[in-house]
């Protein structure tokens, strides 16, 4: 846990393709069942980079969910909204990009962010959660971290998502939310 950013609970994957991320996860790594997000997600607000986005571009083409024990697993496929997913494809990455972390008091850590010169490279709200995306890599290397203030629908469905995973037979790895 960290004392600036919460308790880190999910590893984010960015993928070309999610079909393919999901038959990987499902077939060969035994992590389901996946949940997929409907699509567009109900963005209340978006900004990258400080710079407001406007709302008509999808953020992603693909998002679906699973837990391993009580590590989230997230599988996100970018749309063509411009963000830190598309930069990370264009960059010729895919995989981890980040981890999510639950915070408690989300305007606290935006400001100890913005205190310790922490990018904000991504931030929006949804009717679920209030999140922001930190550039906290170390000389550009490794995984960015997900600040999420969940509201209790999200806490919920995440409960939901855990337990199916936890008792999951191997049948019907996709599924819709």
């Amino acid at each position: 846990m960290s004392r600036f950013y919460g308790r880190t609970f999910q590893i984010a994957y960015v993928v070309p393709d999610i079909d393919v991320a999901i038959e990987y996860w499902t077939k060969k790594v035994g992590v389901g069942p996946f949940f997929e997000f409907p699509l567009p997600l109900p963005l209340e607000s978006l900004s990258v980079d400080g710079e407001a986005v406007a709302l008509d571009h999808p953020l992603f083409s693909g998002v679906a969910v699973s837990y391993s024990g009580d590590t989230m697993i997230e599988l996100i496929q970018p749309g063509s909204a411009p963000s830190t997913y598309t930069e990370f494809l264009k960059s010729g990455r895919s995989g981890v990009h980040h981890l999510g972390t639950w915070v408690d008091d989300y305007d606290a850590a935006i400001a100890h962010a913005q205190h310790a010169d922490v990018p904000i490279v991504l931030e929006g709200s949804l009717p679920l959660s209030r999140f922001a995306y930190l550039d906290t890599r170390m000389d550009g290397d490794g995984p960015l971290v997900e600040l999420i203030a969940p509201l209790p629908p999200m806490i919920e469905m995440f409960d939901m998502i855990r337990t199916a995973a936890a008792t999951w037979d191997g049948q019907a790895p996709r599924r819709t939310l």
